[in-house]
């Protein structure tokens, strides 16, 4: 009964979590169609420049330390112990990045104005946004680490529904300029935050240590493991940006729409997310072997069902969701949607891999995997083509590769794990 709990725990604290993100998800949706419909196909490329750019930095600088939060903190729950110094050393960790974000994005700034549109707001807007989701993921994660997913759920809900109403705002008062939406996106973590926070406190009960393991070494093998991830996840837009021909720009809005809409598993996931790698971590600080295989294997199982259905209705009807949402007249083949939902199928299976990787702690292993996977977007990329097929087979290879490598890193690092 006790394993069974256990195993369950997984899926049944999921559902605050899985309210939160329908919230958040479909707001998210809403808003680029809104925005979409009011800016056109080159408005939108712009501020999907800056959504894509908020998404890749922000999650991949920043959801390292919501991992390592909840890992430590499912570590810590099968110990029975608790640090009290890890929220602080992770915010400040989290701010310090953001700055030095920030001061990347300005010394590129030639670079930074190309993929939004050269709209110097939407620069700003990315500066003010990224402090504000440092605070975010890293309360996440202690709120993952604890079990408190119904203010993990509040903070997803908050940021997405602030956002929607804002963009209600913005229609009703005819203001539709790309640098108005992207206000919205720079406010909307601000709010989250301090929405989520209100009347927090630490658990009692656990024996305290004061300082527990250096935070710098694992944060830094998973910032880069995030950045790599959230680059082959969003390199698509991002590939179709600086590749276009000027003829082509309104193309790397049409693009990052269908990645919208078949992305929709990878939101799914997320749900799981925040209470699987904790549960994964106590499974291997407790040593309980057969557990942690038997969770993967659930997770995975389930994973591979919604993939299919995702890639069968994203091909059959993608093309006339995209134009039914967003009103484009632009699309894309049949054949770039398939290629779109099996990358995503395959980078959503690389992402339980490498979260079952961390909860064993092996953060090297996981870095491999990903900077194996932007080896193969870059092959992947090279091959040559318009610049649609170019960043479709990028994605594709490159999501492939993490996948296999992954899978055998996960593969070599159970057998040395011994059978109790």
């Amino acid at each position: 009964m006790e394993e069974r709990e256990r195993r369950n725990r997984v899926v049944g604290s999921a559902i605050p979590l899985i309210t939160g993100l329908a919230v958040q998800a479909v707001t998210t949706y809403v808003v680029l169609v809104v925005a979409g419909r009011s800016l056109g196909a080159s408005g939108f490329g712009a501020l999907s420049g800056l959504y894509l750019l908020i998404t890749s930095i922000a999650t991949g600088l920043f959801l390292p330390l919501e991992q390592e939060i909840a890992r430590r903190r499912g570590d810590e729950r099968g110990r029975c112990v608790w640090d009290d110094s890890l929220l602080s050393r992770a915010m400040t960790f989290g701010l310090l990045s953001a700055a030095v974000a920030m001061l990347a994005v300005l010394v590129a700034l030639p670079v930074s104005l190309r993929l939004v549109g050269h709209d110097p707001q939407l620069v700003a807007s990315l500066c003010v946004a990224l402090p504000g989701y440092a605070c975010c993921f890293v309360s996440r994660g202690e709120f993952a680490g604890r079990g408190q997913l119904v203010r993990y759920g509040v903070q997803l809900a908050v940021e997405g529904g602030s956002r929607l109403a804002g963009a209600l705002v913005l229609v009703v008062a005819n203001m539709d300029g790309a640098g108005w939406f992207g206000w919205l996106f720079a406010a909307a973590p601000w709010v989250a935050f301090g929405v989520s926070v209100q009347g927090w406190s630490r658990p009692l009960g656990a024996q305290t240590v004061h300082r527990g393991p250096a935070l710098a070494p694992a944060l830094g093998l998973l910032a880069v493991s995030g950045l790599a991830s959230q680059l082959l996840i969003n390199s698509g837009p991002l590939v179709v940006a600086l590749l276009a021909t000027p003829a082509e720009r309104a193309l790397v809005g049409v693009f990052l729409a269908a990645l919208v809409i078949v992305r929709i598993p990878v939101f799914l996931f997320t749900a799981v997310q925040p209470s699987f790698l904790p549960a994964m971590a106590e499974h291997a600080a407790a040593d309980r072997r057969d557990s942690f295989i038997r969770l993967i294997r659930r997770v995975l199982g389930a994973c591979t069902v919604l993939v299919a259905l995702s890639s069968l209705l994203a091909v059959g009807i993608g093309p006339w969701a995209l134009h039914l949402l967003f009103g484009f007249e632009l699309n894309l083949s049949r054949w770039t949607y398939l290629q779109m939902t099996l990358s995503v199928g395959l980078f959503l299976i690389s992402l339980i891999l490498a979260q079952s990787l961390l909860g064993r702690g092996e953060h090297a292993a996981t870095t491999e995997g990903w900077i194996a996977g932007l080896v193969g977007l870059a092959i992947g990329t090279a091959l040559g083509g318009d610049a649609i097929s170019r960043a479709s087979a990028g994605f594709l290879t490159g999501a492939l590769v993490s996948t296999v490598v992954l899978g055998w890193l996960l593969m070599r690092i159970l057998k040395r794990w011994p059978t109790s």
